[in-house]
């Protein structure tokens, strides 16, 4: 008598089954939203390290020995316009402050003053529009070419 070929201890086995660990479609998904997200920092980074003082955000990793020079200046043509009170007479406080002003406009029907400013940092020299905005003695600049 012969007996029936087998497999051993699992010839009563019905059905082997390949068990595979399925991924997680979600991780996969999420770079989509990380490597933009990540551009956008890169590119603002780089936007505001042009001109920390004119976009406001004057510290560490933007500010340089110039950018901290440029601070105090502002800071100081800020101060002057505040004690000023009155936009007309603000060119001429800045310039007793030490910086040159090479260039100012009025506008009287809100009381607002522009000027080119030039002043010495510690690698030379720079130059800004400035804007001091009426009544609420608002201050905004932008570094432009001497």
């Amino acid at each position: 008598m012969r007996g029936r070929p087998g497999l051993g201890n699992l010839e009563d086995v019905q059905r082997w089954a390949l068990v595979v660990r399925r991924i997680d479609r979600a991780r996969g998904r999420r770079w989509w939203l990380v490597v933009p997200a990540a551009l956008v920092v890169a590119v603002a980074a780089g936007v505001v390290s042009t001109d920390p003082v004119g976009y406001g955000v004057p510290f560490w990793p933007f500010l340089s020995r110039d950018d901290r020079d440029d601070l105090r200046v502002m800071e100081s043509v800020t101060g002057v316009a505040r004690a000023e009170r009155d936009p007309a007479r603000v060119p001429l406080a800045v310039a007793a402050d030490g910086v040159e002003v090479l260039e100012s406009h009025l506008h009287p029907p809100n009381g607002a003053v522009w000027m080119r400013v030039r002043y010495r940092v510690h690698d030379g020299v720079r130059c800004r529009e400035v804007m001091v905005l009426g009544d609420r003695v608002q201050v905004t600049s932008r570094r432009v070419d001497c």
